[in-house]
């Protein structure tokens, strides 16, 4: 799998408990499905940087509120930075916040492999920062399908088929 190379910054809320930040899977599965996506687009030049959060559930509240209108915790946000020429540097792709008490909740009532769902929202993630959207159904389409497909190759089900597509 070949692609852009990327620094990853992470850095971990100290509004996490530690029960919490057990549940963050290894930087290497946090690694292997941005690298997934990257893969995809040789032409991001050079070397990039990502930023990873994870968020308390009231820290995502708020930034969620502030930047969504929407005051309650999500899974994840991502923030694009501005595409600009970073000479001799990193160039920065953006920030992932991820909430892993939301997200534990969320693959508990899926019933999903925890690793799997942050593998999923991490792509999902990625897919916003290279400026993919889901705003329009044909948009939201198009998203699904290379998510679905970007899963497949880590082994991951597809995460938009319900019980009753089989």
């Amino acid at each position: 799998m070949n692609g852009p190379r990327f620094y990853l910054y992470w850095q971990c809320s100290p509004a996490l408990d530690a029960a919490e930040q057990a549940t963050i899977p290894s930087r290497r599965l946090l690694r292997a499905a941005l690298a997934v996506v990257l893969a995809e687009y040789p032409s991001v030049d050079g070397s990039l940087e990502i930023s990873l959060q994870f968020l308390s559930s009231s820290e995502m509240a708020a930034v969620n509120g502030e930047f969504r209108g929407r005051p309650q915790p999500t899974n994840c946000l991502s923030f694009p930075a501005p595409v600009q020429a970073w000479p001799g540097r990193r160039r920065p792709l953006g920030d992932i916040l991820l909430c892993p008490p939301q997200i534990q909740a969320e693959a508990e009532a899926q019933g999903k492999a925890l690793r799997d769902h942050y593998r999923h929202l991490l792509i999902h993630s990625a897919l916003h920062l290279l400026g993919h959207d889901h705003q329009e159904e044909g948009e939201a389409l198009i998203m699904e399908a290379l998510e679905t497909r970007l899963l497949a190759q880590l082994g991951v089900a597809d995460p938009y088929r319900t019980q009753s597509d089989e």
